[in-house]
Order: structure tokens, then sequence, then C-alpha cells
């Protein structure tokens, strides 16, 4: 078998003529690393081990929005955790003290789209079936609907890269739109959490939005604030972007992320009334 080509270090510019650089240690990316192989092996990894090591991936995820998945792309990844594993920290601390976009409560998937009627109607024939009342019913399904949503919010990362494979015309590998989508969802829970609790904490401070529907209206702004402004400068500096390419993309990811989060929810609602007891 042939010695694979030297290739420059993307960390510190050392020719790699094996697997490793002999200068810092970093690892060679081969063709296997852009497999969709690769992307399920590195979740398993990830939710069997974490890697606190850098935690300033963190960091160059909300002060530079696309650089760290530029970084991963090009295999300068020795100074920072992996995607996935950031992904599941931030997913953690949203579970325990953010706003319930994703868990997603019986009483706002009762109300809330898509098919309230039809939610409503199976909930009425799952409570005849077991029996209890509302209020039961009610605490069961968030519970339960909190313990799946652990694990189905996963479902977004192919959903988000699927519609940003779809706007650069499927012409990029999907595994650097997977990468991307988890980049980008990690922000955008960072972003949900932090501005959830300074709104709440405001809000309760001064008595403003204190109705449910301008609550939901003043974070879905806010929420879309932060989704373009880390997908803009995150189009130019992963893709190449030009500002008017980015900016016209990021409006597309905002037009699509709704319609994403409540194909979401609608799954999330059908799991989780399938897994009570």
């Amino acid at each position: 078998m042939s010695e694979p080509a030297a290739v420059p270090c993307p960390t510190c510019g050392t020719s790699i003529d094996r697997r490793f650089c002999g200068a810092c240690g970093e690892q060679r990316v081969t063709a296997h690393d852009y497999s969709i192989v690769h992307f399920a092996e590195h979740i398993l990894e990830s939710l069997t081990h974490f890697d606190f090591k850098s935690l300033r991936a963190l960091k160059t995820l909300m002060v530079r929005p696309g650089q760290l998945t530029r970084d991963y792309l090009d295999g300068r990844r020795r100074g920072y955790i992996g995607p996935i594993q950031l992904f599941v920290i931030v997913n953690v601390a949203f579970a325990l003290a953010g706003p319930s976009t994703f868990r997603t409560p019986l009483a706002v998937q009762e109300h809330d789209r898509p098919f309230p009627a039809l939610k409503q109607s199976l909930v009425a024939d799952a409570m005849a079936t077991r029996n209890v009342e509302h209020d039961e019913f009610r605490r069961s399904f968030d519970d339960a609907a909190g313990l799946q949503a652990k694990t189905w919010v996963f479902a977004m990362i192919p959903l988000v890269a699927i519609v940003t494979a779809t706007l650069y015309g499927f012409r990029r590998l999907f595994f650097e739109q997977l990468i991307f989508a988890t980049h980008f969802l990690t922000f955008m829970l960072v972003w949900m959490l932090a501005t959830g609790i300074v709104f709440i904490g405001g809000s309760a401070l001064t008595g403003m939005f204190t109705a449910r529907e301008a609550r939901d209206s003043v974070m879905s702004l806010i929420t879309l604030i932060g989704l373009i402004g880390y997908l803009v400068p995150a189009f130019r500096r992963v893709f190449g972007d030009g500002w008017a390419a980015a900016a016209a993309r990021a409006l597309g990811v905002g037009a699509l992320f709704l319609p994403v989060l409540l194909a979401y929810r609608f799954v999330l609602f059908i799991v989780t009334l399938w897994t009570m007891h």
C-alpha cells in the first residue's frame, strides 16, 4: 500500500505524511472524516465521552460565527471540543434552565400550530383510554416530553442541514451542512437561553409582556435577530458567500426555521403520546 501524499498541517503548517502531525499532533483529515458514517460515529462517541479541555469553542461560536465550523472542516480541531459534544453540553444546560421552545409542554401543544384540533382530539382519546383527568395527564405528558426532547432535539440537526443544503442547491458535501447545522443550533440554544433569562427577568421586574402571546411575539423577534446575526457572517466564513448572498440565505433559513420547528414539535407530540405509560 502506497504512503499518502504529504500535505500541510492545517494548524501549524508542518508537512504531514502520516495520520498525525509530528509537530503539533493535529489529526490529518481524510475522506472518511467527510462521510455520514463518521458523523454517526461522532454522535456515538460524544454521547459516551465528554471532553471539557477546551470550552473556548463556546466563545468562538458566539463571538465569531462560522469560525468554529470552518476550523473543524479545515482540520483545525485540537483546540476545540467536537461539535456534537458542544451541542450535548449546551442542550443539557438548555433543558435545565431554558425556555420550553424544544420541550414544548401540553399547554402549548394543544393550542399552537400545527394541527391544534387534531392534537386536542388525540389528547382527549388518550385521557379516555387512561381514565385520567386533564391535570394529571398534563403532568405526565410534560414529564415525558421533557425526557423525549433531550433526544429528539437531535432531529433538528438533519432538518436544518437539509434546509441549508437546499439553499446551496446541494452543491456542497452534506457532511459540511451537518456540521454547520450542529454549530448553528448550538448557537441558537445558547442565544435563546441567555436572552430568555434576561427577558423573563426583565418582564418580572417591569411588569411588561406578562401576556403569553405578547411574550411569545417578543421572544420570536429576539430569536430571529439572533438567527440572522449568526447566519450572515457564518455563511461568509464557512462557504465564502458575499454579503448579499449570505443575507439572502440567512433570510431563507429564517423563513424556513419556523416550519422546521413546528415539524419538530409535532413529531415530539406524537412520540410523547406513544411513549407515555
